[in-house]
């Protein structure tokens, strides 16, 4: 009975190293890693025709990358503004975990970000269900304005990036994930 007792009792502690050599950089954040600013970080968005598109879908990938000198932490979503966003007193409507047919939703969790490392995030939306109106070139955006939750700093400021979409196709509707470790987000 007591070998079967000692054998358990490292059976689980053994389990509970291994479970903790295992999580990602995201599941086993500290509380100590502070908040980004907004001087941490840069913007970046891939540009690149049809990389991530599959039958009238499509995603846009964006990567936060810490320019300081020190790690720092974000969860939760993007708020993004496009420009221009209206076309005939429809608005553009984004969704908060817009998983699609591109990138996936994931839950919201804390991002540890190192210096020099990247995060990301992506957009879903279908280009085929607004195709009605041939002078649609009105619906095509400029750039997306992308405010991250982030340290409240005296220099905050948004990050602009130029994006071109065809938002009457997309039936006035983004998806948008959250913000995950890694260059990419995940895909479908």
């Amino acid at each position: 009975m007591f070998a079967r007792l000692c054998i358990s009792s490292v059976l689980v502690a053994g389990s509970v190293t291994l479970i903790s050599l295992f999580q990602s950089s995201d599941a086993s954040a500290t509380s100590s890693t502070p908040i980004c600013s907004t001087t941490q970080l840069s913007v970046g968005v891939e540009t690149g025709t049809g990389a991530y598109s599959a039958a009238g879908n499509h995603g846009v990938a964006f990567a936060l990358i810490n320019i300081g000198h020190a790690a720092c932490s974000l969860e939760g979503y993007p708020k993004l503004e496009f420009y221009p966003s209206i076309y005939k007193r429809e608005i553009i409507k984004t969704t908060d975990n817009g998983g699609g047919q591109i990138f996936a939703a994931v839950k919201p969790r804390r991002v540890i970000i190192g210096p020099g490392a990247t995060a990301s995030y992506g957009i879903n939306y279908g280009d085929a269900y607004n195709q009605g109106d041939p002078s649609a070139g009105p619906c095509m955006t400029q750039s997306v304005t992308a405010s991250f939750p982030v340290r409240v700093h005296p220099y905050s400021v948004p990050f602009t990036v130029p994006l071109e979409l065809n938002f009457c196709f997309a039936n006035f509707h983004i998806g948008v994930t959250s913000i995950q470790a890694g260059p990419l987000p995940r895909t479908n």
